[in-house]
């Protein structure tokens, strides 16, 4: 039996995606960081899981509220529209274009709210939503989180009560609907189906 050589090339291919050469890359806003990615590396990459990771970093409540003030503004409203989410490139430069380009920068991992509820499938619990807020604003007081989290929950049962109601919509449309009606609104359509 013979063995095959491969080359450096090929040992590149087989790589997994690393999520932490990833981040390094986007903290020094390196555009070209996707095109230099194998066609296996490139399937593995998560905008999700990025958002998520390149939003949250150790330092300075400055730093910290820059960073995820930046990843919101510039990545995380768009990275999920129709239009964007079928192009992993761009949404790769809609991260690096979140950074301030000032150096690596040590990140902490902040669990999500469930995805059902994310998804309004069940409702939100302020004792759920919690421990991902106390984390989101590291420096907050306790009773400025438990707001917080009160308003979150207030807000994503609506919305998970809309789209009871609303089956067919997506979530997006649901969002938009929530902006619209009033609870005033949603006592008079209770009111007059029977509930």
């Amino acid at each position: 039996m013979t063995k095959t050589k491969t080359t450096p090339d090929e040992k590149l291919e087989k790589q997994d995606f690393d999520l932490f050469d990833a981040l390094a890359a986007i903290d020094k806003k390196d555009y070209g960081y996707y095109d230099r990615l194998s066609e296996e590396q490139k399937r593995k990459f998560s905008p999700y899981m990025m958002l998520m990771w390149a939003s949250m970093v150790k330092g300075s409540k400055d730093l910290q509220s820059y960073y995820v003030q930046s990843t919101s503004h510039y990545a995380n409203k768009y990275v999920f529209n129709e239009s964007v989410s079928n192009h992993p490139k761009l949404q790769w430069l809609m991260l690096c274009s979140a950074s301030p380009g000032i150096g690596k920068q040590m990140r902490n991992w902040i669990p999500n709210i469930g995805p059902s509820i994310v998804k309004l499938k069940t409702k939100a619990k302020v004792s759920d939503v919690k421990d991902y807020f106390r984390k989101v604003y590291p420096g907050a007081t306790q009773s400025e989180v438990d707001q917080v989290a009160k308003t979150f929950v207030a807000e994503q049962n609506r919305k998970t009560y809309l789209a009871s109601i609303y089956k067919d919509m997506k979530l997006s449309d649901i969002e938009v609907l929530n902006g619209l009606i009033t609870d005033a609104d949603i006592k008079q359509y209770e009111k007059e189906s029977g509930n």
